[in-house]
């Protein structure tokens, strides 16, 4: 013990040195490397560790953290096992309204009864179903509600909005064993990106312990970079989306499979003998800005979209639409599912010149006396509006953002979607005649690293965010989750239509 004391002392004295020369050292360097990049970006500075998060008593911290234990999911007992996880081929269903005749207006309550894949009744809830009401012949079809009892049962309940033979679906999307594998890597898993000049590893999270960091002031969001060998950090000049990556073990990827529809049986329902659209239970008033979507929101028949909460109607043609967008300034800003809306518009309008797409430009639609941008250049949402002002230009804003932010962890989008709809807050305020659009998320998100399930998650912290607010929340979540066809992240054409159509209605309600 006596003679390590001398060594310890001599080994504090050459870490105090180190110290000592690394600050004086870093503090030479840092001021040449902190230069403003582009307009948004204040600095690139490298950092050895992350900086420190806002204050848990801020508001903003303070609503994040609500949200968060609001979506908080049952988690199955661990250590899980595949074998007791959750089985769409055992599961029990039985029919808890069975009657001799059914009215439009009526509901219809099935039991879903959760099995292993032991055929052993589960004890616990946490499984993400999704159900449906639909008649092929008909083409119309209407979401269900499920209420998961955390006791291994749930009840799917659906409302009777059209006479005739219908089917019921229900869907086992993940089984709870699933989603807890998917709410661990959605916590803690990174993705590639590829810079232009070097290849490094780019996130919203720190992906090493020396990184560059770049701050935009509109926003105060922060975007971390592995530090490139030999190049300083204001070599930043782009990123784009890199390779993914395997991120599921073999024993994981087993608890993943294809949606499975559970056609329970068709049932014959007793109507009044009447014909579209006099079977109707209410007519609903006019589409106007702040109208809360009823569940179900609408549905289908004949391939066209009801909406329950408002009196929304076709657009049939290019002149109706034409007239419709006469003297308005659309901006859209989203991803490919909004895209979808932007193409429709450019070939159902043959008068619109289409401009040329590019990475780096705005694709947009000039028509006489109205525009529609799809800004897909990469900027911050927020910063966009907040450069709307308050002139004679009336602009109609269209926002969706869901899928691209699916990998990251809840709080960061939770961040970013206050940011957005804070700037909503002040565009409305300076002018209140300005019509914000909030397009909801896509079902069929089918791929390895996004899932249904982490979408739905998003949507629903997107709702309560935008609630209140003088917008018009878009509900094509469920107009995608009931339609008929096979369901894909980017949907067919008449779904596409219909959403247009739906958002036209708002702009013309008239």
């Amino acid at each position: 013990g006596a003679l390590l004391l001398p060594f310890l002392q001599l080994f504090c004295v050459f870490v105090l040195i180190f110290i000592i020369i690394y600050v004086f050292t870093w503090s030479e360097l840092k001021p040449t490397m902190c230069k403003i990049l582009t307009s948004h970006l204040k600095c690139g500075e490298s950092m050895k560790t992350s900086p420190a998060p806002q204050s848990s008593n801020s508001p903003d911290e303070q609503e994040i953290e609500s949200l968060v234990e609001m979506m908080e999911w049952p988690e199955p007992p661990a250590p899980i096992n595949f074998q007791a996880s959750t089985s769409p081929n055992t599961t029990d269903f039985y029919l808890l309204t069975p009657a001799s005749s059914h009215h439009v207006g009526d509901h219809v309550k099935v039991l879903i009864m959760a099995r292993d894949h032991r055929g052993h009744p589960k004890t616990y809830g946490g499984d993400y179903f999704k159900a449906k009401l639909h008649s092929q012949s008909l083409k119309a079809a209407v979401t269900g509600s499920v209420t998961d009892h955390r006791n291994g049962t749930y009840t799917a309940s659906f409302l009777l909005l059209w006479p005739g033979t219908v089917s019921i679906s229900i869907v086992l999307i993940h089984s709870s064993e699933a989603i807890s594998i998917l709410r661990e890597k959605r916590e803690n898993r990174y993705f590639a990106d590829n810079g232009t000049t070097a290849e490094v590893e780019c996130n919203v999270i720190p992906p090493s312990n020396n990184v560059c960091t770049y701050h935009d002031q509109g926003t105060s969001e922060r975007w971390y970079c592995t530090h490139p060998l030999n190049l300083p950090c204001t070599a930043y000049i782009d990123h784009s989306a890199g390779s993914l990556r395997k991120i599921y073990t073999p024993t994981e990827l087993q608890y993943f499979f294809r949606e499975q529809w559970i056609i329970i049986k068709c049932y014959g329902f007793q109507y009044p003998s009447s014909s579209f659209p006099s079977w109707l239970v209410t007519l609903p008033g006019p589409c106007t800005p702040g109208l809360m979507n009823l569940d179900p929101s609408g549905f289908f028949y004949q391939d066209v979209w009801i909406s329950r909460s408002c009196r929304n109607r076709p657009f049939p043609d290019s002149v109706s639409a034409s007239s419709c967008l006469h003297g308005r300034v659309l901006y859209m800003f989203g991803d490919s599912t909004l895209r979808q809306w932007w193409e429709y518009l450019v070939n159902f309008i043959p008068s619109v010149p289409s401009i040329p797409d590019h990475t780096y430009m705005t694709p947009h639609l000039s028509h006489h006396s109205y525009t529609i941008l799809f800004i897909c250049d990469l900027h911050y949402i927020a910063n966009e509006l907040d450069a709307f002002g308050g002139g004679h230009e009336l602009p109609v804003i269209l926002i969706n953002c869901n899928a691209h932010l699916i990998p990251f962890p809840i709080r960061v989008y939770i961040r970013r979607i206050q940011t957005i709809r804070d700037a909503v807050v002040r565009l409305l305020k300076r002018s209140p005649k300005t019509q914000v659009f909030i397009k909801s998320g896509n079902t069929g998100y089918l791929y390895a690293h996004g899932s249904d399930w982490l979408s739905f998650q998003l949507d629903t912290v997107m709702r309560l965010m935008f609630s209140g607010l003088p917008v018009t929340i878009l509900d094509t979540w469920q107009m995608t989750s009931c339609h008929y066809l096979p369901t894909q992240l980017h949907p067919a054409k008449i779904l596409v239509k219909n959403e247009v159509d739906l958002m036209l209605s708002f702009l013309c309600p008239q």
